[in-house]
């Protein structure tokens, strides 16, 4: 039931306990308030409160110490990312190593093409910008899929590459075809995807 400036009770008294449960804007300089009064308040106090208990147990701290346990808690996981992620990017780097010397040449320029295992698309682009500053001048093509009907292409070409008539952009385009995709890009930097897992390899090929 709506309350409109209290007209709905004779006293405040009626409400009794009264629990906000949501706030938003409904228009520029109004705001819309939800709760629960009375007896349905008091249940929501009360189950926030097992809640809240239960989730002391688990942490085997009191409910006065559940703030400062569960920012310790966020504390580690922040420094356990950022250890991850400084591992990730030695491995990326020693990976991106093993590729450019096993680089083989087409055209006069070095190329890598490869399948790849990445945590994510942003993640493929860095592995070939890390390899492409290895190589100097030539083309990286790289692919991973991240299930059988997501697949992610990445191309990288120097400028010496676009000056010769290679780009990046074409690259990928023609790869992500394999694959039941799109993709494109500029010359220098391209990416693009697909749905068809199973054709990564020989979509690679293709390019080497």
């Amino acid at each position: 039931m709506e309350l409109c400036g209290g007209t709905h009770t004779h006293t405040t008294g009626e409400i009794g306990l009264v629990k906000i449960t949501v706030e938003s804007a409904i228009a520029a300089g109004t705001r819309r308030l939800e709760a629960v009064a009375g007896e349905s308040a008091y249940k929501l106090v009360v189950d926030h409160e097992e809640q809240l208990r239960a989730l002391g147990q688990k942490l085997n701290v009191t409910l006065v110490d559940l703030p400062r346990r569960v920012d310790t808690l966020l504390a580690q996981r922040d420094e356990m990312e950022q250890r991850l992620k400084a591992f990730e990017q030695k491995a990326a780097a020693g990976l991106a190593g093993d590729l450019a010397a096993k680089a083989t040449e087409r055209d006069g320029f070095k190329r890598v093409v490869a399948r790849v295992d990445a945590a994510d698309p942003n993640a493929l682009r860095q592995l070939g910008a890390q390899i492409l500053s290895r190589l100097g001048e030539g083309v990286v093509v790289l692919g991973t899929a991240f299930g059988p009907d997501k697949v992610s292409v990445v191309a990288l070409c120097s400028p010496a590459a676009i000056s010769s008539g290679l780009q990046a952009g074409r690259i990928v385009s023609e790869a992500c075809g394999r694959l039941g995709g799109k993709g494109g890009g500029k010359a220098d930097f391209a990416m693009g995807g697909g749905k068809d897992a199973a054709a990564l390899e020989q979509a690679l090929a293709s390019l080497r």
